[in-house]
């Protein structure tokens, strides 16, 4: 209880599902956001392969975008041309220090009603453009794995304010 109520207050959301790995945590937000057959997930074209394989689990498209070279994250500039009528989320990590443009693609997302579950896990705690990270999307997702900046040997949290995502992840744990 303690953890999650750290989590809640570092990150401002009204809601945190703590879980067994930040892998965990990608499939709950996926599932929380009814994402399934037919449905298109955005991700860069190097991430953690747990991203793909949460996408793949949940009967989705994988569809990758390249990298910026400078930092081995999403090219922000290459996902609206990405997106199309069966789109429905963007899983964006910050890896290796490296950060998104999440201004940027919080814009496009809203301007084409697409979600967004940021991956914090490699960045927990961190400012991007002045807001902690994980802050940026509809979902965020930490992990508190062995490698991680922030460990406890194994463990994740799902992070967003949004009840109905909350719900659906909950169902879908207990079943």
């Amino acid at each position: 209880e303690a953890l999650a109520e750290s989590l809640v207050a570092l990150h401002g959301f009204d809601h945190v599902r703590l879980c067994a790995s930040g892998t965990v945590a990608v499939e709950l937000a996926l599932r929380g956001l009814k994402i399934g057959s037919g449905d298109e997930v955005i991700l860069a074209a190097y991430d953690f392969r747990g991203n793909m394989q949460d996408v793949l689990c949940v009967g989705a498209t994988p569809v990758l975008v390249d990298i910026r070279p400078e930092n081995w994250n999403l090219d922000v500039e290459l996902v609206d041309q990405a997106i199309t009528d069966s789109t429905r989320a963007v899983l964006v990590s910050h890896l290796h220090g490296g950060q998104v443009d999440m201004s940027a693609l919080r814009d496009m997302s809203d301007r084409r009603g697409v979600a967004i579950i940021e991956d914090a896990c490699q960045l927990p705690g961190a400012r991007v453009a002045g807001r902690v990270a994980g802050t940026w999307g509809d979902v965020a997702v930490l992990s508190f794995g062995g490698s991680k900046l922030l460990s406890a040997g194994r463990g994740g949290a799902m992070l967003t304010n949004d009840e109905g995502i909350v719900q659906r992840a909950r169902l879908y744990s207990h079943r």
